[in-house]
């Protein structure tokens, strides 16, 4: 079945379902292949569920609510990219080593406050989440918002070539997925995919300058909007603004305006995922107040930049995600203004090569500053400490989070600030649940 033809059954039935235990009664269901599953087998199960129809790839498959393709993947995205054709809104993608889906929520609180928005929901910003992001258009849509994951090159290109961004914004370079960029050159080129298909198409770039990275492959496109706090290297910045913090957040200022507003979130790479919002609000032409108001107002969710209050101690809650880059950021953050608190780290994965040498890298870091008391959690710090010689009673390991939460005792804390900072997978968050 061609895409014009599928589009005119997608129209009647606008719900589209990878997973049969979420089916929607009038939905389609794409029936997509992957190494440990396989949707075809379930694509009957979805019919019953209540599926209008169920897009496969099997041909022994019969029955009058499926229909037949030869790749379920492609023509999922083929159909997305047909859909926002359609609707001629702007689309702003995003990506970056750290802090993409902070930023992503950051700038849909700002612009929700001129156009009605279509965001990414959660994560789901990989070759299957941006085609279902797309889909989730509707005609009622001022304005998309589109997170881009990645962990090889030309993911984002082909990302970029299904959703078709007339605007673009990247995060920040950094020393995230290495294991399938090989190098920070290979994050650099491959995030770099994003304002390569702004150069080819007329798009706007939205450019950190205060990032030589973003600085440099940002530098031929033909629309930017810049932004940064390094006013002496860059006065001619569209945006410039300086961040100053505090005990629960930090207070930011427009240089020009001097307008002011306070957030609650930690750290200065927080502060510059929030300008990043800034300058995509104004740029747009949303209220000065309306954004300031939206973002001193935002609150980080999910494990990311969360300050808490657990048992009496200070929390900073930054457990989603961790890779070298985003972990030494946080790091040195924490030490800048808690320097005498207690530190929780957990593994780094998805380093690849580097992972002995990150970790080890990161312990001589923790271990020449002032904390309290430094907890290592995963077999990666393990075999790293072994591997040097630190002879420092602060840093304590343990297999697992469970192990650490077996022993831990809140008043040990005597009062003073903690941070959290691990893969996903390393669950650091268990800790503070009784």
């Amino acid at each position: 079945m061609d895409t014009p033809t599928l589009y005119s059954i997608f129209q009647k039935f606008p719900f589209i379902s990878t997973d049969t235990r979420k089916i929607k009664p009038g939905s389609i269901f794409f029936a997509l292949k992957g190494a440990q599953f396989d949707g075809n087998t379930f694509a009957l199960q979805a019919i019953h569920e209540g599926a209008a129809y169920a897009v496969v790839s099997d041909a022994s498959l019969y029955g009058d609510q499926l229909i037949h393709v030869e790749d379920t993947l492609q023509t999922l995205q083929a159909l997305a990219t047909y859909h926002r054709r359609q609707i001629q809104v702007p689309v702003l993608a995003i990506t970056g080593s750290n802090g993409k889906t902070t930023t992503k929520e950051l700038v849909t609180t700002v612009l929700s406050q001129k156009f009605k928005v279509h965001a990414t929901s959660g994560n789901l910003n990989n070759h299957i989440g941006v085609p279902l992001t797309l889909l989730g258009i509707t005609h009622e849509v001022e304005f998309v918002v589109c997170e881009m994951g990645a962990n090889h090159s030309g993911e984002i290109a082909t990302l970029c070539s299904i959703a078709e961004p007339t605007h673009g914004l990247i995060t920040n370079i950094g020393k995230a997925h290495l294991e399938g960029f090989g190098s920070l050159e290979g994050v650099k080129k491959a995030k770099g995919e994003l304002f390569d298909f702004l150069i080819a198409h007329h798009g706007v770039g939205f450019v950190n300058t205060d990032d030589p990275n973003l600085r440099e492959i940002g530098e031929d496109l033909d629309q930017k909007v810049t932004f940064g706090f390094d006013s002496a290297a860059h006065p001619q910045n569209d945006f410039l603004y300086a961040a100053h913090p505090g005990e629960t957040g930090f207070t930011m200022t427009d240089k020009h305006s001097g307008l002011t507003f306070h957030s609650s979130m930690f750290g200065h790479y927080n502060a510059s995922n929030m300008l990043a919002a800034l300058a995509v609000g104004r740029h747009f032409d949303v209220d000065d107040k309306l954004i300031t108001d939206s973002l001193s107002g935002f609150i980080p969710r999910a494990n990311r930049s969360e300050i808490i209050t657990c048992n009496g101690c200070l929390v900073v809650k930054d457990a989603y995600n961790a890779n070298p880059s985003s972990m030494e950021l946080a790091v040195r953050a924490f030490a800048a203004q808690y320097p005498d608190g207690f530190i929780v780290l957990g593994d780094m994965k998805e380093v690849g090569p580097e992972s002995s040498s990150a970790h080890r890298q990161m312990l001589e870091l923790v271990a020449g500053m002032s904390f309290n008391q430094i907890y290592v959690v995963g077999n990666a710090f393990s075999e790293a400490y072994e591997s040097l010689e630190i002879n420092d009673s602060r840093i304590l390991r343990f297999d697992d989070i469970h192990s650490l939460k077996a022993i831990w005792q809140w008043d040990k804390c005597n009062g003073k600030a903690m941070l959290l900072k691990g893969s996903r997978s390393m669950k650091l968050e268990l800790l503070l649940e009784r």
